[in-house]
């Protein structure tokens, strides 16, 4: 994992911008795995800034928040369409998405699989850090899922937003597994945020552990790790 402390959002932003255009310099037709939130909103919009670069990339949608619709203004999709899909008019063609609606859950789960199993690996796959250590929907565990799945989110993962857990079960999400984050050809790594700084030192200690999945990242060849440096308690 190559490691760069950037002196704030607004620097950490910029050079990630800057990797994902210097690689879709080179491959115009990547295949790009998209997270959502906070961390990755100010490269999406420097990279909006030179939309034309991307008119033959392809995007997939790494997870996907159950209970609440994609219409609602909290949905990945939302967020998505608003940041990234909008900004560098993706065309609908080359964009791959899925829904959380309980009775397709299921098929959806064996889509989005055999799509990634068939398309992937993925050329880019963008992460933010979870204040437990998870990365896209892989929470802490005693073990970590591989493949597309259905996963259980903790509770840290949902507090930002009490609608998550109104549904008839536990909070949930589908994201991508853990398997196939690391058989991306090139992870960036996107840490920033407020209340952090545990699972920042977890991961700086170098050890493995299925208790901070964003450690796995370790074990993959191609990680630009950017560190926010405002973000690290002081």
């Amino acid at each position: 994992m190559k490691i760069t402390y950037c002196k704030d959002y607004s620097s950490m932003s910029q050079n990630a911008a800057q990797i994902v255009m210097d690689e879709v310099t080179s491959k115009p037709d990547l295949l790009f795995c998209a997270a959502t939130g906070n961390s990755p909103t100010g490269m999406y919009a420097g990279m909006a800034e030179n939309k034309e670069l991307f008119d033959k990339m392809s995007v997939i949608k790494m997870d996907e928040w159950g209970i609440i619709p994609l219409s609602h203004p909290d949905s990945c999709e939302s967020y998505l369409q608003m940041h990234l899909l909008g900004p560098l008019e993706i065309q609908e063609s080359h964009y791959t998405g899925f829904d959380t609606a309980p009775q397709i859950v299921d098929q959806e789960i064996t889509r989005m699989q055999n799509f990634i199993s068939q398309s992937g690996p993925f050329d880019i796959c963008i992460l933010g850090l979870g204040k437990n250590g998870h990365i896209a929907f892989n929470e802490p565990d005693g073990y970590l899922e591989p493949e597309f799945h259905k996963a259980k989110l903790a509770a840290s993962t949902i507090q930002h937003d009490p609608s998550l857990s109104q549904g008839s079960e536990p909070a949930f999400g589908l994201c991508v597994g853990m398997k196939d984050i690391m058989l991306s050809k090139k992870i960036i790594f996107l840490v920033t945020g407020k209340g952090k700084q545990t699972a920042i030192d977890q991961i700086l200690s170098k050890k493995i552990t299925t208790q901070c999945p964003a450690s796995f990242l370790w074990m993959h060849p191609n990680v630009e790790c950017l560190i926010d440096n405002l973000s690290i308690e002081k």
